[in-house]
């Protein structure tokens, strides 16, 4: 069955640039900053133990906790100041007015201000993530569009969700799809 057409025409705000940079953060550092939170919880409860008497603090667990939150703020200072930076650039696509087509397996992208038209099969896309409120494409490793959930019906969004799944398999992913059970 062919898929509905899609068209959305929309301008990016800063909040969905920003919310697809700090997912793109989380996907290269996901092992790093699990590893962050892990210590920060163990120190916290390390602390509440101590102030309840189990046992004699130990000022090296809060050293490493202190130094693993410096590293994880710097971090995140990091991605705003690449957003910053990004905001400065003349070719930023923040505030233009975009035009995206899904159909026939066909992604077509449109920024008239920037001159912009890109077209590519969906099967040829790297990947492509859905989170609660944006679909990613990546067209190459280094170049994202970003679709905001809010310019579409939510009809539209499942069937761009299935076509999605279907096109690229294991090249998607989506908290909204079901679970496949892990094979061994």
């Amino acid at each position: 069955m062919a898929m509905k057409r899609i068209e959305a025409a929309f301008t990016l705000s800063l909040g969905e640039f920003r919310m697809a940079s700090y997912y793109g953060l989380f996907l290269r550092h996901r092992r790093a900053l699990q590893i962050l939170f892990g210590v920060l919880l163990f120190a916290l409860a390390y602390y509440v133990g101590a102030l309840l008497g189990l046992g004699t603090p130990n000022p090296l667990v809060f050293l490493l906790a202190g130094a693993y939150l410096v590293w994880g703020l710097l971090l995140f200072a990091g991605t705003e100041r690449d957003i910053r930076r990004y905001l400065r650039t003349p070719q930023n696509l923040i505030g233009c007015e975009y035009r995206m087509t899904v159909e026939d397996h066909r992604l077509r992208i449109e920024i008239p201000e920037r001159q912009i038209r890109e077209s590519c099969n969906l099967h040829k896309l790297v990947c492509c993530f859905e989170l609660n409120a944006l679909f990613l494409f990546y067209t190459t490793p280094q170049d994202v569009y970003i679709l905001p959930k809010r310019v579409l019906q939510d009809e539209e969004v499942v069937s761009l969700r299935a076509e999605l799944a279907a096109d690229l398999k294991e090249r998607f992913s989506s908290r909204f799809l079901p679970k496949k059970p892990k094979t061994r």
